[in-house]
Formats: structure tokens, C-alpha cells, sequence
């Protein structure tokens, strides 16, 4: 199931919007912001209905 979310950019602090994959549950990954092109760690956790999610972004660490 792909939700979409709207999250802050931790480099530009512009709001984006993220598509998630819920089906794949509880992941990390990294994805570049849609407007400056850092990149960023997503962290996702779904409960395990699949249903309810909680998602975090921070700046990629070197």
C-alpha cells in the first residue's frame, strides 16, 4: 500500500511530499529532497496492521 506523507527537508527546510511504502513495513533508506537534492535518511515504522505509520527524516550523515 503506497500512502503519501508530507515532510520538512532537513537541508533546505522546504515541505515535500514522500511516497511510502507501507507494504514493505519498518524500513531505512535514504531518498534526495525533491527541491535542493540532499539527501536524506527516511525512517519509516508501520504497525503491524500495516495500517498506522510513523516516518522521521534527517539529514544524511557522512
Amino acid at each position: 500500500m503506497i500512502e503519501e506523507t508530507t515532510v520538512t527537508c532537513p537541508a533546505c527546510w522546504e515541505t515535500i511530499e514522500l511516497s511510502l511504502d507501507l507494504s514493505a513495513g519498518t524500513q531505512t533508506y535514504t531518498e534526495d529532497c525533491s527541491v535542493c537534492c540532499n539527501p536524506m535518511t527516511v525512517h519509516l515504522w508501520v504497525a503491524d496492521d500495516g495500517e498506522e505509520y510513523t516516518v522521521e527524516v534527517e539529514a544524511e550523515s557522512d
